[in-house]
């Protein structure tokens, strides 16, 4: 067995394996005695997935709501149209971005595929599958109709999936005619529930419910988002997973709607931590044509985007947009019963300090704003003046209706550097002086927040290696683990839990610099929240995971117990050192792979992990969704 693991102890694999299913088979006694621990004195947050179909989180009844807004048209043998050019094709209606009755030429359109890793947890999507719509079209789910071939009745297929008939499907239909529209894909034992309007899945909202916030910048499509005016955000009628898009012409709509959000805190009971496109009132789309690159169309030009911008900075901000947005907001936020006195955390875009390609459209346009209002200014006061001017807003939305709302405007930042947390502070008071407001009574209303994220494979390499160079460090890592796994691990978690405020992302590093904004929060006049995402960041570089021995050995650690004992530690050095502060878990339920440390594993796949964070949640909560 030595030689299947390449090195690694057999030993110590069935070791973790038999604490994973320790862990799972010994619920009640584990929860009995949480429900005896001491007082909690934190708060625990959970980072949602995206509303997308390869979400394996399933927080929808009707999945087919996580689908974006194009269809694929295959209109030939190899042949696709899509987007722009299924719109000037008249397959696409430009409008709703819903199939015409052209649509019936092609031999289908397809909108998605669904539960891509699900063949991992065969059992746990076992089940009767429903896929119904309104008017005229065939639907169907690729690979479903060829393993499980559906029961057909009017508008309705149902697939009965067995385990081993479990498999991604693509969400398809053809023939498509007059009023097609109103897809629904769903578990048939869910029916009576979305019949009813309900929206989450219950398996999701035991799971959310153990925190005590949800934080959704994920299920909105945060990143980089294109949204300038609220009528652009997705209906509850329309889809909920369409992101930001260098095509043109744009979707007609983006995001998820607040009432989701807001129902979700309800729900769940519990906060909701949620975005706010950044782009509020600019009167032109990051996707136009005009600001594309002239050697690569594709690509946006940072620099023509930041110069229009900066043109357009004082007109954007001085929008009345930013007043439709707040009575939007407000409107759906007292309609949907979330308690007044439970805090609502409302952040401006995500990381707007991150240059990264995921930013870097929100990143560029706040260095643009700050341009326009002050050429000395740099990213972080465009942050700040963005937040302001949505504070000033919907402060003076629910001030004209007599309420006051339990609103923490949130300060995100960047946790290696707190001078970015002044930047935005500063950005923040005198924007609200530039629009006539008094900082002083409005900063005790934000809330600075960095992340709780612990472990970086180059720091690794430097302090078990002496190199950050994954050329140079990899073989020594691996003729490591072929020398002795055991003892790898133990200097990697001794690392991660003990290493000194000078090694990057160990538990004592976390905490130096959570001190730091801490105090930057406080002489400004604002205070310390803790964390808006957290977790492993242990990305391994490819010169590692191309190893089969390294991935089985990864796994082993990273999700086993000795993993989950390194993050209990770090996150326990924070809770102690920073009393009632926020602990972000960034995300959890999902597939187990490298590229994403962040994930502690799966309804159907609890590892120590996953487990190690019930440690942490909400004691009264934890036997409702296990």
């Amino acid at each position: 067995m030595e030689a299947l693991l390449g090195g690694v102890s057999a030993v110590r694999v069935l070791a973790l394996a038999a604490a994973a299913m320790l862990a799972s088979a010994s619920l009640s006694g584990d929860a009995a005695e949480r429900k005896a621990a001491p007082a909690r004195s934190h708060q625990l947050l959970l980072g949602l997935g995206f509303s997308a179909p390869f979400n394996l989180e399933e927080p929808f009844i009707n999945m087919a709501q996580t689908r974006s807004a194009d269809w694929k048209f295959e209109t030939g043998a190899r042949e696709k149209l899509e987007g722009a050019e299924a719109i000037r094709a008249g397959y696409l209606d430009p409008a709703t971005f819903m199939p015409t009755k052209k649509g019936r030429s092609a031999a289908h359109a397809a909108a998605g595929v669904f539960f891509p890793g699900a063949q991992k947890f065969r059992d746990y999507y076992a089940d009767a599958y429903v896929l119904d719509w309104r008017g005229e079209a065939r639907g169907f789910m690729s690979r479903w109709e060829e393993k499980a071939p559906g029961e057909r009745t009017g508008n309705s297929v149902t697939y009965r999936l067995k385990p081993h008939q479990v498999s991604e499907g693509g969400l398809r239909f053809a023939a498509i005619g007059d009023g097609f529209g109103g897809v629904r894909l769903y578990r048939k034992k869910y029916r009576a529930l979305l019949d009813r309007g309900e929206i989450w899945n219950p398996a999701f909202i035991d799971y959310v419910r153990r925190y005590d916030i949800a934080r959704t910048m994920d299920i909105q499509s945060t990143n980089n988002s294109q949204v300038r005016r609220f009528d652009q955000i997705a209906t509850m009628d329309e889809p909920w997973g369409q992101r930001a898009t260098i095509s043109w012409p744009e979707p007609p709509y983006f995001s998820a709607p607040y009432e989701i959000l807001f129902d979700l805190g309800v729900k769940a009971d519990v906060a909701i931590w949620l975005t706010i496109p950044p782009e509020i009132g600019a009167p032109i789309s990051p996707a136009d044509p005009s600001l594309r690159r002239k050697d690569k169309p594709t690509r946006l030009d940072f620099e023509r985007f930041k110069a229009v911008t900066a043109d357009h900075a004082k007109e954007t901000l001085a929008s009345g947009e930013w007043e439709v947005f707040a009575r939007e907001f407000a409107d759906r936020y007292l309609a949907s019963g979330y308690p007044r006195e439970r805090p609502l955390y409302v952040e401006i875009g995500n990381e707007i300090w991150n240059l990264a390609g995921g930013f870097a459209v929100s990143s560029n346009y706040a260095i643009g704003i700050a341009r326009g209002l002050d050429p000395e200014w740099k990213i972080g006061h465009g942050y700040g003046a963005l937040t302001a001017r949505f504070m000033v807003a919907l402060e003076k939305e629910f001030a004209s209706r007599k309420v006051r709302p339990n609103i923490v405007y949130v300060v995100a930042s960047h946790t290696a550097n707190p001078w970015r947390t002044k930047q935005a502070l500063d950005g923040l008071a005198a924007y609200l002086r530039l629009l006539g407001a008094e900082p002083k009574s409005l900063l005790p209303k934000t809330g600075v927040a960095v992340t709780n994220y612990y472990g970086n494979f180059n720091a690794l390499g430097t302090a078990l290696f002496g190199s950050d160079e994954p050329d140079v460090y990899a073989p020594l890592w691996l003729d490591a683990l072929r020398k002795d796994p055991d003892a790898l691990a133990a200097r990697i978690s001794a690392h991660l839990k003990n290493g000194g405020a000078d090694k990057k992302l160990t538990a004592a590093w976390i905490a130096a610099r959570w001190a730091e904004h801490r105090a930057v929060a406080a002489k400004a006049g604002s205070r310390f929240l803790g964390a808006y995402e957290g977790g492993s960041h242990l990305l391994p570089p490819r010169q590692l995971t191309k190893s089969e021995a390294f991935l089985r050995w990864w796994e082993a650690y990273h999700w086993g117990a000795d993993g989950a004992d390194a993050a209990r530690s770090v996150n326990r050095k924070l809770i102690d050192a920073f009393p009632g502060a926020i602990i972000a878990n960034y995300e959890s339920i999902g597939e187990i792979k490298p590229n994403a440390p962040w994930i502690d594993g799966h309804y159907a796949q609890p590892t120590p992990v996953l487990r190690m964070w019930d440690e942490f949640a909400r004691p009264d909560r934890i036997d409702a969704g296990k």
